[in-house]
């Protein structure tokens, strides 16, 4: 095993560990075998470029971090988090909407912002990003 691999496979197992995931489910999370995660691991398999940018989207990841070491772990933020994000965004823009309509239509739009918040929460709770 080289030196770069090594490093490599301390960065997976770190990020593994960050995520409290086994290496089946951190693998499934990203389309592949556990047993490709167990190599790369150990530093028997160098990950792929594909891989390394599955890894950095899903959870969040620094590529120059993942690659290279630089910086730090963290990096933009995974995408469940944007799209949790963006829904947050646009039910802030349906209420500028909602403000400005008559009376009797603003319950029923309230009634419906609401149980999108309420879905939004729930979306945000299973991914862990509330």
């Amino acid at each position: 095993m080289d030196t770069e691999n090594k490093e490599i496979a301390e960065r997976f197992r770190e990020i593994r560990a960050k995520t409290g995931l086994s290496q089946k489910d951190f693998a499934s999370a990203i389309n592949l075998s556990h047993t490709v995660i167990a190599e790369i691991e150990r530093g028997n398999r160098e990950p792929s470029r594909k891989v390394m940018v599955a890894v950095a989207k899903k959870y969040g990841i620094s590529l120059d971090w993942l690659l290279l070491g630089i910086g730090s772990m963290e990096g933009a933020q995974p995408e469940k988090d944007l799209e949790v994000e963006a829904l947050k965004k646009e039910i802030a823009e349906m209420e500028n909407t909602i403000r400005a309509l008559e009376a009797e239509n603003k319950e029923i739009s309230r009634e419906l912002l609401d149980r999108m918040r309420q879905l939004v929460e729930i979306q945000s709770r299973q991914l862990g990003t509330a």
